[in-house]
């Protein structure tokens, strides 16, 4: 399809589809079956059936507190530390132990609860409350952390990590933050980008050399990024496109090194081939590839090794690095995003990429913005969550693999939480089933984000 058409496909979506996907709210749930009766051990399921304002129904699923996006496919990680994803299953980046693509959410099939998940082309990796990494789909470069090249469907524990806070996942390594500040790394390591002073790639984990006081890590294609204590951030690895920052004609870097001019950020964005840091004082900073205008500083210039303001902005609250593409959340609520847009990902219409922000109207008001290659998703206060962009996969979650350019609903959001008023009489999961536990009687609950509400009377004999 050339650009000419692609503009025309965009626009029409921008009429048949914006009001259907705007317009429906949530109005009330109802809990089924109302009145079930079990013996201790035996199991029952109840549903959440939303109803919205349009008059459409469906089943409503567990409630999500965060997403990450890959190249055709959404995870999820929902309120209770379950994992959920959907869109395209090869190398078994679903993590539920097929390699087949999936319409609906899959169940991450993880050892325990997870506390913060990182997806990347074709592998995810997430830290689980235990402290521990598990890591599943492509594996071709270690980037599992198991000590093998084998991919695997199922989420493997990542070798010799049990105090982990934070994950971070590139196109073919990973990494992860420690409880005392300390990075390690494991994966491919061509181009330094696991920062251990060598170009040696390890299926397990590396200590990244002089990094101590790391909050969090931000992964690209062959770069990785660290936002330390003190709001500096240092890069390592690849640096062709000056995506290191640190205004260095080198190549690349095994060792971190400090972004130049950067002292008081307080988040980071990094993918495909540049970087980006949002300030204390609300502004964006990017570098490195511009190829697509992803630097948002209004320039035409290929690259850039220093940081760049992003042009016009300065009061930002979020930020999120597409491949070559960057969203960000103002504090009025408004979203704007630039760099390429070639499926609609960016939202501003401009198909062969914008050079600075441009606000896209139909999304106000996200609390999570998530950015992948070629689509996009935001998660609101009231538990709903939006997609837009490619859905050849049907990694935007409307249960289909068409329509998209558009922000679309992600079916079964907003989701719910479930809780048992008597854990001893029954304990309920996150997907509604309950278990008797005690002969007596407990009321079983699904709350939305937004605090609707409906329950239902269980009673164990």
């Amino acid at each position: 399809m050339n650009r000419a058409r692609i503009a025309l496909v965009l626009c029409a979506a921008l009429v048949t589809d914006g009001a259907v996907a705007a317009t429906a709210t949530l109005q009330t749930i109802a809990v089924t079956p109302t009145a079930p009766m079990i013996t201790v051990g035996q199991k029952q399921s109840f549903t959440a059936t939303g109803t919205f304002s349009n008059g459409s129904t469906h089943i409503l699923g567990p409630a999500i507190s965060s997403m990450s996006l890959g190249q055709a496919f959404t995870c999820a990680l929902q309120t209770s530390g379950g994992m959920e994803c959907w869109g395209a299953g090869n190398y078994g980046i679903l993590g539920d132990g097929t390699t087949a693509g999936s319409l609906s959410p899959r169940t991450v099939k993880a050892s325990g609860p997870a506390t913060g998940l990182s997806v990347a082309l074709d592998h995810t990796c997430a830290v689980l409350a235990s402290g521990t990494v598990q890591c599943w789909g492509r594996n071709s470069e270690g980037m599992l952390g198991d000590g093998t090249t084998t991919n695997s469907s199922l989420p493997r524990t990542v070798s010799g990590i049990g105090t982990a806070v934070a994950v971070g996942a590139g196109d073919v390594h990973s990494c992860a933050v420690l409880a005392n500040g300390t990075v390690k790394c494991w994966g491919d390591n061509s181009f330094g980008e696991l920062g251990d002073a060598s170009n040696a790639a390890s299926q397990v984990p590396v200590t990244v050399s002089g990094v101590s006081t790391a909050v969090s890590v931000s992964l690209g294609q062959y770069h990785s990024c660290a936002l330390l204590a003190s709001g500096a951030v240092q890069c390592w690895g690849d640096n062709y496109y000056g995506q290191l920052g640190n205004n260095s004609s080198s190549l690349s870097s095994n060792v971190p090194v400090a972004v130049s001019g950067i002292s008081t950020a307080t988040a980071i964005a990094v993918r495909g081939i540049h970087s980006c840091a949002l300030l204390a004082n609300s502004t964006i900073q990017c570098w490195g590839s511009n190829q697509r205008g992803e630097l948002g500083a209004g320039s035409t210039a290929f690259s850039s090794r220093v940081p760049l303001a992003v042009a016009g902005i300065t009061t930002a609250t979020l930020i999120a690095a597409g491949v070559d593409y960057n969203c960000a959340v103002l504090r009025n609520g408004f979203t704007k995003c630039w760099g390429s847009n070639e499926f609609g990902q960016a939202g501003h219409g401009i198909p062969d990429g914008a050079n600075a922000p441009v606000r896209f109207g139909a999304i106000n008001r996200a609390i999570v913005l998530a950015t992948g290659r070629e689509h996009t998703c935001a998660l609101f206060a009231t538990g709903a969550m939006k997609c837009w962009g490619l859905n050849n996969a049907g990694q935007l979650g409307n249960r289909r693999k068409t329509g998209g350019t558009w922000p679309v609903n992600v079916i079964g959001t907003p989701g719910v939480v479930w809780t048992s008023s008597d854990p001893s009489k029954a304990t309920i999961t996150d997907r509604g089933v309950a278990t008797g536990g005690a002969v007596g009687n407990t009321t079983i609950t699904a709350t939305t984000a937004g605090f609707i509400n409906d329950n239902a009377v269980l009673t164990v004999h």
